[in-house]
């Protein structure tokens, strides 16, 4: 789950028809989403969704389809030799920040898969 996805209460319940391949039938995250967001921010919220589709054109992952919405960033794996640097990047593939995390990573060969995803995307 990488895609930060804005909400709003009209999309929140929103489930997956089946459009968006390789998750769940229904995916219902509505109730999930209320509880984690913040009340006194208003209505809506975000959520992190997978990215699988998102190298469609137009993308076919769950922010796009399920709850129509662009996201406001995707972390992104550098391909470099250990896959131990990260972007972050808009809806239309701007950079807007980088960085090198430190402490336990996810394993590189999921880092490695989260590149191979979202390569070929916008």
């Amino acid at each position: 789950h990488v895609d930060l996805t804005t909400m709003n209460d009209q999309v929140s319940d929103n489930e997956n028809d089946g459009t968006v391949k390789q998750i769940a039938i229904g995916n219902n995250l509505g109730n999930g989403i209320r509880i984690a967001s913040i009340q006194e921010l208003g209505p809506g919220g975000s959520w992190s969704t997978c990215a699988n589709g998102c190298h469609l054109d137009p993308p076919q992952d769950v922010a796009h389809i399920q709850f129509r919405s662009r996201i406001a960033f995707k972390l992104v794996w550098v391909p470099n030799k250990n896959f131990d640097m990260f972007v972050l990047v808009d809806d239309d593939g701007n950079e807007l920040a980088r960085g090198k995390p430190t402490g336990q990573l996810p394993h590189i060969r999921q880092r490695q898969m989260n590149y191979q995803i979202i390569s070929g995307s916008k």
